[in-house]
């Protein structure tokens, strides 16, 4: 059986006049998680949230992946410049996610926004602009011009760290299509990774089981790199195995009350 990996979905429009209003994800987040041995689910932005109980706790893994910017009143902060596209339900949506990942353990991937909000959502801050906010010489992360799949700086992976366990390299070539970046870490977060400038461009958390995540998308370079494909494998075999505890939990209960 392949563990259940819930995938929060964007939302958009289709149709000649912009009149359809849709839930979508990326196929490249899709196919990573499939060819890593999990079944991704779209979780859906419903009306309401405790409905969202129902799948939850179905699910044994979470990926929360790239898109638009994460507003600064997620952190406490007013917006400095001026922000790309925000959406304040989907903000609301993955913070929920976030945090019940961490309270039930659940293993996490984090991917560009999605490591952003990650650390949002244990206390940590963003630069809301690298390019303006940032003091220091700083690297282009905003290639947004570059196809998705072009390598452009390296990341110096941290001795010891899970990551650097996953991915079995001290240092990576990145994709990097960003402006905003992690500032100030959240608690029980660590920096796993940086730029040649500093940025963070990964991040775990030691005190749960499988949280991890990339400032680059990796869903775009794990069919070139098979060091990428190591993450996406490490992410499901985490998440097969908090299935099995599951299983193995609900079959001692059935027994117990047999």
């Amino acid at each position: 059986m392949r563990p259940l990996i819930g995938v929060p979905s964007r939302t958009g429009v289709r149709g000649e006049n912009a009149e359809k209003p849709v839930y979508y994800s990326n196929k490249s987040y899709i196919h990573a998680v499939e060819s890593a041995g999990g079944v991704p689910v779209i979780i859906p932005i419903m009306n309401d949230y405790e409905s969202l109980r129902s799948l939850l706790f179905r699910l044994d893994g979470l990926l929360l992946s790239g898109g638009i910017d994460v507003h600064p009143n997620t952190y406490k902060e007013e917006a400095t410049i001026d922000l790309s596209e925000t959406d304040a339900e989907l903000d609301k949506l993955e913070l929920s996610l976030a945090h019940w990942a961490w309270q039930e353990d659940i293993p996490t991937l984090g991917i560009c926004r999605g490591m952003q909000l990650m650390n949002v959502s244990l206390g940590g801050s963003l630069y809301q602009d690298l390019a303006t906010g940032y003091e220091g010489d700083l690297l282009k992360h905003a290639n947004w011009q570059l196809p998705r799949n072009e390598t452009v700086h390296s990341v110096s992976i941290t001795p010891g760290s899970r990551m650097r366990e996953v991915l079995g390299v001290d240092k990576i070539l990145v994709n990097s299509l960003h402006h905003q970046a992690v500032k100030n870490l959240g608690k029980g977060i660590v920096a796993s990774g940086l730029a040649e400038d500093g940025i963070v461009e990964l991040l775990e958390i030691p005190e749960r089981s499988f949280m991890l995540a990339a400032q680059c998308h990796p869903e775009e370079l794990y069919s070139d790199n098979p060091v990428w494909s190591r993450l996406f494998q490490a992410f499901v075999d985490a998440s097969s195995d908090k299935m099995g505890r599951q299983m193995d939990t609900l079959a001692s209960v059935m027994r117990a009350s047999a």
